[in-house]
């Protein structure tokens, strides 16, 4: 079984994927493929130049995230051509880990799963949400970012409406720990049944 596990930006999803994984899933991160697939010299990497020009690169020939986040996250046009460049790369690399994969559950892990070339991998979606008060202040932390930065980054992907609306499953992260792990047994009870 192959589920993906979404939300936006500072819903929680990699919390619920290390609780999913806690309990046996094995987890497929697709924010580690993407660091793999952007490294310096890549086929993506190159793609991503021609798009945003060579100020996205560090003097070393890598990816400077930050500037590109900055400039992919202006704008729900320049959101979409990131993914798209990166989509296939990163479908092709999941898919790649799958086959070499033996375990029974297989969660994608990925803030753009609906709608992209991944989706299609997917047998149930999870769509994790959380309040977006909540969300601002686990981004700011956890990226060191301004407060504005955060709600641009969180204006520039789907709300909570879109991911319920595509979710097979929706998971709460509004609250503690403690409710969030109730949640993600019940929730991997119910993968485990399908």
């Amino acid at each position: 079984m192959i589920f993906g596990i979404t939300g936006g930006s500072g819903s929680g999803k990699t919390t619920v994927s290390n609780l999913l994984a806690r309990l046996g899933a094995e987890i497929i991160d697709t924010d580690k493929i993407s660091r793999a697939v952007t490294g310096k010299g890549s086929d993506c990497l190159k793609e991503l130049t021609d798009a945003f020009g060579k100020e996205i690169l560090l003097p070393t020939g890598g990816l400077n995230r930050h500037y590109l986040a900055s400039i992919a996250f202006a704008d729900k046009e320049k959101t979409a051509l990131l993914s798209r460049i990166t989509h296939k790369y990163i479908k092709s690399e999941t898919l790649r880990r799958i086959e070499k994969s033996g375990a029974e559950l297989i969660g994608i892990d990925g803030a753009v799963i609906v709608g992209s070339p991944v989706e299609e991998l997917c047998g149930k979606i999870v769509c994790v949400t959380a309040r977006r008060d909540i969300r601002i202040d686990r981004i700011t932390a956890r990226d060191g970012i301004t407060r504005v930065e955060a709600e641009k980054r969180i204006d520039a992907q789907p709300d909570d409406e879109f991911y319920i609306k595509h979710g097979d499953y929706i998971v709460d992260n509004s609250t503690d720990l403690n409710a969030l792990e109730k949640s993600v047994r019940e929730l991997y009870d119910k993968l485990k049944g399908v």
